[in-house]
């Protein structure tokens, strides 16, 4: 269990530290790369039930640096792991 928590906390804090480092390359000529970012969205849904009305939606947008950072993060993880101690 607490193996799975290491884990989630490594790849949030990639993703995070990816999409800074991705905003803040994309002003810079040499460093552009790293801000090209996809996404892909789930239009609306929308379920009403009358008494309440609920709308259903996703939308996700990944950069290069992200992706950097998340495949260094899975890198990282078996040595934290050995250095926590779990």
């Amino acid at each position: 269990m607490k193996k799975n928590f290491v884990l989630v906390v490594i790849i949030m804090a990639a993703i995070i530290l990816g999409s800074l480092v991705g905003s803040t390359a994309n002003g810079v000529e040499f460093l552009d790369w790293l801000s090209y970012s996809k996404g892909f969205k789930l239009d609306s849904l929308n379920l009403d039930l009358s008494v309440i009305n609920i709308n259903f939606g996703c939308s996700i947008r990944v950069n290069v640096a992200q992706i950097l950072f998340i495949i260094t993060g899975l890198a990282v993880y078996p040595k934290a792991i050995k250095a926590l101690g779990l």
